[in-house]
């Protein structure tokens, strides 16, 4: 029942995190902050949905499939590293940085966009991966 609550819940919700957390630092490295074209007396705060939603959208259309790929590994093998998370974050920004632009531009961005998507879900639900799957032992202990 643990296990299946977690891939309910956990998952969709880590997935959702990693995401917003790569479109928050995609956007920050672009120097996407406050202006004031978007507060102020005469500002218009629904300007900044445009670039996010735009973002957010491509990041789920890009990095969906090979972090549930991702997850599919790790939830069979009970992998459950940061590192190893945080890694596979940097290398699908790094893939989408290449499919998109080849070598034309810095991957800086999209790469520490995926480090940071890795993390932020190693932290919600990465660090519980392939728990709840296994049944406890039922022999007896040695004597």
């Amino acid at each position: 029942m643990r296990a299946f609550l977690r891939i309910v819940f956990l998952i969709p919700i880590g997935l959702i995190v990693a995401i917003l957390a790569a479109a928050a630092i995609y956007l920050g490295s672009f120097g996407f902050f406050e202006t004031e074209s978007w507060v102020g007396p005469d500002g218009d705060i629904t300007a900044i949905f445009g670039p996010v939603v735009i973002v957010f959208y491509d990041i789920t259309r890009f990095a969906l499939l090979p972090f549930l790929g991702g997850i599919l590994v790790a939830e069979m093998l009970g992998i459950r590293s940061m590192i190893l998370w945080t890694l596979f974050g940097g290398a699908i920004g790094l893939a989408m940085h290449l499919s998109a632009y080849g070598t034309d531009y810095s991957p800086l961005p999209p790469v520490a966009a995926g480090l940071v998507a890795g993390f932020a879900y190693w932290l919600i639900a990465g660090r519980l991966a392939g728990t709840g799957f296994r049944a406890a032992p039922t022999s007896p202990a040695p004597e």
